[in-house]
């Protein structure tokens, strides 16, 4: 990616959606060691999370 992503996205929850959209872990669009990179992750990894907690249930 050349472009700084946009301020006003909200990368957690982009992140936190991935999953249901069929996108995998690694297909992060935000360059490793960029913050949005890592609230794109935590949000993908807290549904994930979510996901595994429900099937337990």
């Amino acid at each position: 990616m050349t472009q700084i992503p946009d301020d006003n996205l909200d990368h957690y929850a982009l992140g936190f959606h991935a999953p249901q959209k069929g996108l995998r872990r690694q297909d992060c669009p935000y360059a490793e060691g960029t913050e949005p990179h890592d609230q794109w992750i935590a949000g993908y990894d807290a549904a994930v999370k979510e996901r595994e907690d429900g099937q337990e249930s």
